[in-house]
């Protein structure tokens, strides 16, 4: 039985899913999206937005039957994975301006059966979209041009006219949001008495647009034997305006995105190899880890399921792993602390810093609450003690810091206050003289973006903000660099790659240059003029929200983070440099 309907859009075009990496919500996921291209066939793929277009897609979502208007059959889709898609595709072109569309139940996520809808309108003339509601559709949107829906009234706009139907009966009060194919939100209404919202023709750009709508729904039942106590269901629906994609070269689409691919360097003289190190004792992404004295150190951080965040999915361990021994090595436990993941962890002289992170008060089952930290403490590895030092002057988390000299630089990150949908994104940048005691954290100069998920790392007396996710226009492979000395922000090159091989990275400075871990798997170099990426070397299998962390013979340890394929693992590898000249 329905007691309560939370009508809410939980959507923002370019952002990604945390998974079980330390952020998640239903705000910030990825969804199946549904078009034509430029040969009429179907393509679907499953992504932060329109334009990310290569994340792996889950096998219940890849199972999805689509049909068309005129088809009593499913469209035939076959799998097809390329530089550009990686998804489906129909093995035959699909017919012109026509309702295409399908629905596929993804699981239980945190006690909520979760369904996926997708959408499209084919061809580019909204006025021989179809008019009527689709029989058995849960949920879906009928698109016509607003001149042909309110030229009675007198409005001479001709942008686009969408009614959301739930069970064929309009859905009120309900956000739907208006992206384009560049990844960015052009618009956010809520739905009418008559569940109908219009977008000006100012607001639906010329090709490709989405409109996403969420909805959840207090009903309890069964799902392959597990229980939920409500569901709910997430539509794309996709529409160009303008001319067709038929009429657009698929490679002035790439041009269009301006997305930089990877390409592996011959001959880099790096190596991407296994090492006989012990794995870590627990699986971890979103953890903090330095070396200090050949020792490797793991504290805290996330071991639970994807997207499911509570106290006992978070660890509050603390690991030391000896790294100068050839054989016989194993992981040491050492005196803990509080539970946190989002933190990080700095070595400087004889001590290592933790620095921020968020704690999960909540239980298993029970909604998130998570709170962002202001905590920062000291371990003594010679007589294992914490002491307090300074706290941040807000609580942050997803952050990243590096330390520069005898000074501590942190950037990036947002503040948890009971869940994703309430938190302030951090706008300011802070800095910490480690050698004197009686300091306290001082704000450097006002960093140029709002970014978390981020990397940083110390290289060429500069600081460099690596990647990391924005608030409203999604995953990015931005890196900007801070000048301590004339307290000033320049843009360094961009990583190569999508927005999400910006996502959840990792960096570090080793044997002269700076080295930058993605999501893709992909190892970049900063070139040494500091003008573009070298792909120096590839990692298989990628990970992300893991740790890249230096040795004393001049490499680099990937240690913990998750693949998107085969989720987290706990074997380290080794990147082994070349020579600098």
């Amino acid at each position: 039985m329905k007691k309560n309907i939370k009508r809410s859009f939980a959507f923002n075009a370019c952002v990604a899913i945390a998974m079980s990496l330390g952020i998640a919500s239903i705000a910030e996921a990825h969804f199946p999206w549904l078009v034509t291209n430029d040969q009429g066939h179907a393509e679907m793929w499953f992504g932060e937005s329109l334009d990310d277009r290569t994340y792996p897609m889950p096998a219940k979502v890849k199972a999805i039957p689509i049909h068309g208007a005129s088809a009593k059959q499913a469209i035939k889709m076959q799998a097809i994975k390329s530089d550009d898609l990686v998804g489906l595709e129909s093995a035959k072109p699909v017919d012109g301006h026509q309702e295409i569309a399908g629905t596929v139940t993804y699981g239980l996520y945190h006690g909520t059966r979760l369904t996926y809808h997708v959408e499209h309108l084919s061809g580019s003339d909204p006025h021989k979209w179809p008019t009527t509601a689709r029989p058995g559709a849960a949920l879906q949107t009928i698109v016509v041009p607003s001149d042909k829906a309110i030229k009675d009234k007198g409005i001479s706009d001709e942008g686009i006219t969408v009614t959301v139907l739930h069970q064929g009966k309009p859905l009120a009060e309900t956000e739907v949001k208006l992206h384009c194919e560049e990844g960015h939100e052009e618009a956010s209404r809520k739905t009418d008495s008559n569940g109908i919202v219009r977008f000006s023709s100012s607001e639906v750009e010329p090709g490709l647009n989405a409109v996403v709508i969420g909805l959840t729904e207090q009903t309890s039942g069964t799902y392959e034997g597990e229980t939920y106590s409500s569901t709910t269901d997430y539509l794309t629906a996709t529409f160009r305006s303008g001319k067709s994609n038929r009429d657009v070269p698929h490679t002035s689409q790439k041009e269009k995105r301006k997305v930089s691919r990877p390409t592996l360097e011959d001959n880099s003289g790096v190596l991407v190899v296994p090492t006989d190190l012990p794995p870590l004792p627990e699986e971890l992404t979103s953890f903090g880890g330095a070396v200090l004295d050949n020792k490797l150190y793991v504290y805290g951080g996330h071991t639970g399921a994807a997207h499911s965040y509570s106290t006992t999915e978070q660890s509050d361990r603390f690991w030391s792993l000896d790294l100068s021994k050839t054989s016989g090595s194993a992981w040491q436990k050492l005196p803990s602390g509080p539970r946190l993941q989002g933190l990080t962890l700095v070595a400087h002289e004889n001590r290592l810093i933790r620095i921020g992170g968020f704690t999960a008060v909540n239980e298993t089952g029970e909604p998130h609450n998570l709170q962002s930290q202001t905590s920062v403490a000291a371990f003594d590895p010679a007589t294992g003690v914490w002491s307090e030092m300074p706290s941040l002057p807000e609580p942050r988390s997803s952050l990243d810091a590096a330390v520069l000299g005898d000074t501590v630089y942190v950037f990036g990150g947002w503040q948890l206050n009971g869940d994703n949908d309430s938190a302030k994104w951090h706008s300011s940048g802070h800095s910490l003289n480690l050698k004197d005691p009686s300091a306290l954290w001082q704000p450097t100069t006002p960093p140029p973006f709002q970014r978390r998920a981020v990397s940083v790392a110390a290289h060429d007396g500069k600081l460099f903000v690596v990647g990391g996710m924005r608030p409203t226009k999604g995953p990015t492979t931005q890196v900007d660099a801070y000048d301590p000395i004339t307290k000033t922000w320049s843009k360094a090159p961009p990583l190569p790659g999508s927005g999400m091989s910006g996502f959840g990275s990792s960096s570090f400075a080793a044997n002269k240059r700076l080295y930058v871990s993605t999501l893709d798997g992909f190892v970049h170099r900063l070139a040494e003029n500091q003008k573009s990426w070298q792909t120096v070397a590839k990692a298989d299998p990628a990970r992300f929200f893991h740790r890249m962390l230096p040795t004393q013979d001049r490499g680099l340890l990937l240690i913990g983070g998750a693949n998107m394929e085969i989720g987290k693992f706990t074997a380290i590898d080794a990147i082994q440099l070349a020579e600098e000249k």
